[in-house]
């Protein structure tokens, strides 16, 4: 029998097409100090974060043991709507003073309009981890365990076309992990990661012509949400890792594969690659109150249709006795971060950005997280 290869095309291209409508974004981990040098972070993975980044950075931990617990609170960009808020307020004093003086101002509706579709972001994740790696340099191997409970909330307000509306979505992901990563020949280290996920999503829009009844309709999508929790849909995923010392403790490429097999509430999860290389100088060691200094650059999501900047990034990072400082672009937008230790408590602030448009530079997202965490 003949094989016809148009209709076969045309059904494997109905596949291919028809696969996007059944997957979904991946859980994303946020660590402070990856964010602050611009999410460089896979040939480094030098701390328990290597359990999300690259597994295989395990056997490469900058101490022996690497515990504790952390909260993260993601404020979006609080600041910057803040000021402009601010600014509309100031320039409109007068104003807000009466209605008739509202409607006699005209340049307030304009102004007022750069919150129009702008999302407020805002998001919280508690989470706690373990990792540690033999002190036998003839036995290089690390393991680990983290879990983390993410939630990013996006409100956004809309003047419509009539009618003005308000929308929120909210996303929460759960997810536990552990790890393991061993170096079965010398320089060249793997790592594997098992994942355990699951995500929930709730929406809402309302116009200014529901508000009567927007209560109600709130408190039956939280019913609903709240049903939803017997039966979260878990799936079971693995991250792989590898890295290689090209001037051993100096420099080393790095490259993983994250959500290989993942599903969560039956949603699949699509696979993505990355690769990296860091440089850790050792004549900038130990030089007084310098531990060390580190470079980073990673090409995030190899096979993503987007630009190359896009998926660029780059940062470095300077370890002082009680402070780490850290710089570097994301997608070519600029990140920074700083790190308090104070003993076993770390206070952290890290700002960086998305890209939110169709390319690089046309809607910057920009996020400030605060962060705590109590470990050794």
């Amino acid at each position: 029998m003949a094989i016809d290869w148009k209709r076969l095309g045309a059904l494997a291209s109905m596949m291919l097409a028809a696969a996007p409508a059944h997957s979904v974004r991946g859980p994303r981990y946020l660590s402070g100090r990856a964010l602050g040098m611009g999410d460089a972070f896979v040939a480094l993975s030098d701390d328990y974060s290597g359990i999300y980044f690259n597994p295989a950075g395990l056997a490469h931990l900058n101490t022996p043991l690497d515990a504790g617990m952390a909260l993260k609170v993601d404020a979006g960009d609080f600041f910057g709507t803040a000021g402009d808020a601010l600014n509309v307020a100031g320039s409109h004093t007068n104003s807000f003073s009466s209605l008739d003086s509202m409607s006699a101002d005209n340049t307030l509706v304009d102004d007022i309009m750069v919150f129009d579709r702008r999302p407020i972001g805002l998001g919280t994740s508690p989470e706690m981890h373990f990792a540690a790696r033999s002190t036998d340099p003839d036995l290089p191997i690390g393991i680990g365990a983290a879990w983390f409970l993410g939630s990013q909330g996006r409100f956004m307000l809309d003047k419509g076309i009539y009618v003005p509306a308000a929308s929120a979505r909210v996303r929460t992901d759960f997810v536990a992990k552990v790890a393991g990563a061993i170096e079965p020949f010398p320089r060249f280290t793997i790592g594997l990661s098992p994942t355990v996920a699951t995500y929930n999503t709730f929406e809402q829009s309302i116009s200014i012509q529901e508000y009567a009844t927007a209560a109600d309709t709130l408190q039956a999508r939280i019913a609903q949400e709240k049903e939803k929790i017997y039966r979260p849909g878990f799936g079971l995923g693995l991250t792989a890792g590898a890295l290689y010392d090209i001037v051993p403790t100096e420099l080393r490429v790095g490259a993983v594969a994250y959500n290989m097999f993942l599903t969560m509430d039956h949603d699949r999860v699509p696979i993505t690659y990355s690769v990296g290389l860091a440089y850790l100088p050792a004549v900038l060691r130990k030089q007084g109150m310098l531990r060390y200094v580190n470079f980073d650059i990673d090409v995030e999501d190899v096979f993503a249709d987007k630009d190359f900047l896009g998926k660029l990034n780059m940062g470095a990072e300077m370890n002082l006795s009680l402070a780490q400082l850290r710089g570097g672009f994301k997608g070519g937008y600029p990140c920074y971060g700083l790190l308090a230790n104070l003993f076993i408590m770390q206070l952290e602030f890290t700002s960086w950005a998305d890209e939110a448009g169709l390319y690089v530079g046309q809607i910057e997202d920009r996020h400030y997280m605060f962060g705590i965490r109590l470990g050794i």
